[in-house]
């Protein structure tokens, strides 16, 4: 039986989704959910349970691919079914925006339920940690690091599908203000952007074009987080060794889940997540 009411999250919702992120561990997530509201390729959900706040979901349309993600329910109204409902009402999004994959990333707490929703575990991403740092990155010989432009979008959309298997341009092209691309000679070598401070879509087919630009996400972290995260696919032994070299730890891991038609992509080409919503 529905318990929630449902509907799309506005602005004027946002301070009490920020309290109640936070209530549950989560890190202050203002200037995140404000960048998503903006961004028409996310839908963000709220549930309401008697008038007050009781839940979060969102749904990212990424061509083929809609992700789930930002499921939270309040800590003091979980073991009621809202969880589901949420979720249901998110994946509802995807399937209407004509996506035949749905994607997430669970949490410990997530997994048993996409278990029953009939979820499958894809991929499990080893999550890497390291200190922000002062020092700026040294680009490897004959390539150069820049800002991200607008008209940069196309390139950077191709290396990311080839990555992902993903249409990203859509939310990767309203984040461009955040974005540093590695190149020589006008061939893109790779490329960050960022919604949140901890992590990146970070995408570089070298490993060394891939430091460098962890590099850069450890430099842009100064003052903004206190550590920063890559992500490998685990099994992806040697690039976690590289890293390990680098000064980077392993902490934790996290199952990548989906649900309808398999992905073609490179993981190994993945160095960092735009975020455990987006992959």
């Amino acid at each position: 039986m529905t318990q929630l009411e449902i509907r799309d999250m506005t602005a004027a919702d946002t301070d009490a989704a920020v309290a109640m992120l936070q209530s549950g561990g989560w890190n202050e997530r203002r200037s995140y959910l404000e960048a998503l509201l903006a961004n028409p390729c996310c839908r963000q959900l709220v549930g309401f349970h008697e008038g007050r706040l009781a839940a979060t979901g969102m749904a990212t349309f990424d061509g083929p691919v809609g992700w789930v993600g930002t499921i939270f329910v309040d800590p003091a109204m979980r073991s009621r079914g809202f969880g589901r409902e949420i979720t249901d009402a998110v994946c509802a999004l995807i399937d209407g925006a004509g996506c035949t994959t749905q994607a997430l990333i669970a949490s410990e707490y997530g997994k048993p339920l996409y278990d029953t929703m009939g979820f499958r575990v894809d991929a499990w991403y080893q999550i890497m940690e390291a200190l922000p740092s002062d020092a700026a990155p040294v680009p490897p010989p004959g390539t150069s690091l820049r800002p991200m432009r607008r008209e940069d979008i196309d390139q950077v959309g191709r290396l990311d599908f080839r990555a992902t298997g993903e249409d990203r341009r859509g939310i990767l092209g309203r984040l461009y203000e955040s974005g540093w691309l590695l190149e020589a000679n006008d061939e893109l070598h790779g490329f960050l952007i960022q919604v949140m401070p901890q992590s990146a879509a970070l995408i570089a087919p070298d490993p060394q074009d891939a430091a460098c630009l962890l590099d850069l996400l450890r430099h842009l972290g100064k003052g903004r987080t206190k550590t920063v995260r890559a992500a490998v696919v685990k099994g992806n032994d040697p690039a976690q060794r590289y890293l390990e070299r680098l000064g980077w730890s392993a902490t934790f891991t996290v199952p990548r889940m989906l649900r309808g038609e398999p992905i073609p992509w490179e993981p190994a080409l993945i160095w960092s997540l735009l975020g455990f919503a987006f992959g």
